[in-house]
């Protein structure tokens, strides 16, 4: 999951404030979450020509 840091932090990952990361382990990004340190980024989807119609 594609996440922002909302303050600094350290421990299994370790982030600065505004920096933007993807973290797989879902444990560490649902526990950094409920903590409130990172809010998720939402991605874009491409869309490709074959979705556009």
């Amino acid at each position: 999951m594609k996440v922002k840091a909302l303050v600094s932090f350290a421990g299994a990952v370790t982030m600065a404030p505004g920096e933007v990361r993807d973290i797989k382990e879902k444990v560490i990004y649902e526990d950094l979450l409920s903590a409130g340190y990172v809010e998720k980024v939402e991605t874009k989807k491409k869309v490709t020509e074959d979705e556009s119609k």
